[in-house]
């Protein structure tokens, strides 16, 4: 049973179940599944980091489902962050950012119709819920046994915690891929996270008495009101009418807008300092007829300039991403079978990916061809296990990878180049709970071992120690990882310590590192780190003034004693004062996007300024020299001039690659050029001097192998080399002048 919901919760539930009344998600979406049993809300989000068989082309397109994902990041600096989330399928729910956009303190536990009940009347149990991540997935899962459980493929650990009178009072949620634990309400409401027993942040809602601090209206209770990490700094949430998120107040005071259009959707974010970056849906030369429905088709960068376009055919799929100038182009054909996507990257190369989804989450099985470096996949094929995880991933070259995964996800053995002279097999065990290795060894060709690590964890799965142990000494044969007493010769030992609990004499913070001892034996190797205890606010920003929270890093002494200091912080959180041992300060001042802007070394100072969007404009050194950036319409750099005038001229192909270089002087005489040539691969295959003299060539079509390893190659004088790879793509030989006479 869960416990009766507050007033507070029984707002926020409504709020889930019915937020942006007037502005519903359209129905009328074209639906299309790529697979029988293809769950729409578990394709959300990005697809990256699955083992090798993402389906994310650019930037990027799920090419399994043909939803555009788009993350942007308003605010990060030491664990208080703010991050958006767009996908462009019409499964995502609603919420205060605009439709289809979440933010990273979009968690929610739901629970299904039939147990949405918690009245003391009539208390029913859930047996179902959804997890909703911030990035758009929905994860279901079920009780079986007392016990949560996902699709075979979900690895996240729900908890629930009784209230102490039969009652669900909370849940907990372990988050496998950051090892996070995420606090929840009895009604799934998110209230605070921790990262291994070290809080990280916690959440305070409208309680319906707050006023908006930009318009006066009051505000509905449930609304996220403010996000506070350990330290005490927060960001400050603020709402119109419609209960859109209109600005976040950031721990200095400075202020990200929000604006929308009148259909509900974002439409432009403006920073401190002035600046906004706008965003377009719908356009009518990047959206096919019937596809206009919240489709985001283009980004408008803070200088104004437009900087990256998608477009989307009549079903709603993205077919293409591209930055300024056709720069980074990436298309996408899909097959009517809807198992297969064929992608043009953007030196021409084309491969077809073909598609499984057992579990319900789309994964490329089989690739076509090699993609170069434009996309990453290392692998031609792959086979999955019955829960979805890879069992098997074979090369361009034809070696294979065997892997095993565990019930809980976790990979506990590993065979690379599989059934070659250089097989190499890597066994790990874990603690199941904490989602940490305990041992990890890695065996040659011969079953021999040749690596052996074990690591030693509090309760909160933070490390206490780490040993590698040497196999070939007998003395360390037996010897398992301990965080106390001697090592035996052989094992080299890393340890450490944290505040178990706050106090007033070094612990302000749970979870915080006391102590990191190094390996060697014959001396002292401990590092020992200090915090402030206490929090001040005087001139925040100044540096050298009394500004930090409790909790914020104070001192690092290293084993020979010497201590450094950090003297200051700004309300943000970052550095304004560092002492070294000898007392030297090294000041800081930032922009109000919180970019460096000046750096003062023992009283000499080096500037920087940036353009709108944030890549490095100008550099002024002490001396008052000045080097220029230049980028172009993808934010690329292409031009460096120095402070006589010179510059440096980078040409970029539509990947990226350095085509040519150009070194002028002032007056705009060329004086040193380099070109190269790229094969559709992104492979280099030839380097030109100014005189048009080849000094490198990789152009005949046995250049590279397969796995884009360099075998064959020329210098200038036409001398070749050959290069030879093993099965684990190391370099194992090179000869030169190997067609030669000598």
């Amino acid at each position: 049973m869960r416990a009766p919901l507050s007033i507070i919760e029984q707002r926020q539930a409504i709020d889930l179940a019915t937020s942006f009344v007037g502005k519903p998600q359209d129905q009328s979406r074209p639906t299309y599944k790529p697979c029988d049993n293809y769950n729409p809300t578990k394709n959300l989000g990005c697809p990256c980091d699955k083992a090798g068989n993402s389906p994310d082309v650019g930037n990027p397109i799920n090419i399994a489902t043909g939803s555009k994902y788009q993350e942007e990041q308003d605010f990060s600096q030491d664990g208080l962050s703010l991050l958006r989330y767009y996908n462009s399928a019409g499964e995502v729910r609603a919420s205060h950012n605009g439709l289809q956009w979440l933010n990273n303190y979009d968690r929610t536990i739901s629970f299904s119709s039939s147990s949405s009940s918690n009245s003391t009347n009539n208390p029913s149990p859930p047996t179902q819920v959804t997890v909703r991540r911030p990035d758009g997935r929905e994860l279901v899962l079920k009780k079986v046994s007392g016990t949560w459980h996902g699709d075979a493929d979900v690895d996240d650990q729900l908890t629930e915690i009784d209230d102490g009178k039969g009652y669900v009072g909370a849940w907990t949620l372990l988050v496998a891929d950051t090892g996070y634990t995420e606090n929840y309400s009895a009604n799934g409401i998110l209230l605070s996270m921790v990262d291994h027993g070290r809080p990280l942040v916690t959440l305070s809602y409208t309680d319906g008495t707050q006023m908006s601090p930009s318009s006066g209206i009051a505000l509905a209770a449930g609304l996220l009101w403010k996000v506070t990490d350990a330290r005490g700094r927060s960001l400050g949430f603020d709402y119109d009418s419609m209960q859109n998120l209109v600005a976040v107040t950031l721990p200095d005071g400075g202020v990200i807008g929000y604006g929308y259009n009148p259909a509900g959707y974002l439409t432009s974010v403006s920073y401190p300092g002035g600046k906004t970056r706008q965003y377009l849906y719908d356009e009518a030369s990047y959206s096919a007829a019937g596809s206009n429905q919240g489709k985001l088709t283009g980004i408008v960068d803070e200088n104004g300039a437009r900087y990256a376009t998608f477009n989307y055919q009549a079903d709603g799929r993205a077919i293409s991403t591209q930055h300024g100038n056709g720069a980074d182009l990436n298309s996408v054909s899909y097959a009517s079978s809807g198992t297969a996507a064929t992608v043009t990257y953007p030196l021409g190369q084309q491969a077809t990916a073909t598609f499984v989804a057992p579990q319900g989450t789309a994964v490329i099985s089989n690739m076509s061809g090699n993609c170069g470096t434009a996309c990453g996949q290392q692998y031609q094929s792959q086979t999955l296990d019955a829960n979805g995880y890879p069992a098997a991933a074979t090369d361009f070259n034809g070696n294979v990878t065997k892997t095993a995964y565990d019930v809980n996800g976790l990979l506990g053995q590993q065979i690379e180049a599989s059934g070659t002279t250089s097989q190499r097999t890597t066994n790990t065990t874990w603690n199941t709970t904490l989602r940490v290795p305990l041992t990890r060894t890695v065996l040659d060709a011969n079953g021999n071992t040749v690596s052996n690590s074990q690591w030693v964890y509090n309760s909160s799965g933070q490390t206490l120690a780490r040993c590698e142990i040497d196999p070939t000494n007998s003395a360390a044969s037996g010897y398992t990882c301990s965080n106390t007493g001697t090592v035996p010769a052989g094992v080299r030992r890393w340890t450490y310590t944290y505040c178990t609990a706050v106090d007033t004499t070094q612990c302000p913070i749970v979870g915080l590192m006391l102590t990191a001892t190094g390996p060697r034996t014959d001396t002292t190797q401990t590092t020992t780190y200090s915090y402030y205890l206490t929090s001040s606010a005087t001139s925040c920003g100044t540096p050298g003034a009394a500004c930090y929270q409790a909790g914020d890093l104070h001192t690092i002494t290293d084993p020979a004693g010497h201590v450094t200091t950090i003297a200051s912080y700004d309300a943000d959180g970052r550095v304004t004062r560092l002492t070294d041992a000898n007392g030297l300060n090294t000041d800081t001042t930032y922009t109000p996007r919180g970019w460096v802007a000046s750096r003062n070394v023992g009283g000499a100072t080096s500037k920087f300024t940036y353009t709108p969007y944030g890549a490095v404009q100008t550099v002024t050194d002490p001396d008052s020299v000045t080097t220029t950036y230049g980028y172009d319409a993808a934010h690329r750099l292409v031009k460096i001039t120095d402070a006589q005038g010179n510059y440096l001229q980078y040409t970029l192909d539509a990947a990226s690659n350095k085509t040519a270089e150009q070194v002028y002087d002032s007056t705009g005489t060329l004086h040193k050029s380099l070109s190269r040539t790229f094969n559709p691969l992104g492979q280099l295959t030839k380097v030109m001097d100014g005189l048009s003299h080849t000094v490198f060539d990789a152009s005949a079509s046995n250049s590279y192998d397969s796995n884009g390893n360099l075998v064959q190659s020329a210098d200038g004088l036409g001398i070749q080399r050959q290069q030879g790879y093993d099965a684990l793509n190391r370099l194992v030989q090179t000869l030169d002048n190997y067609n030669g006479a000598n």
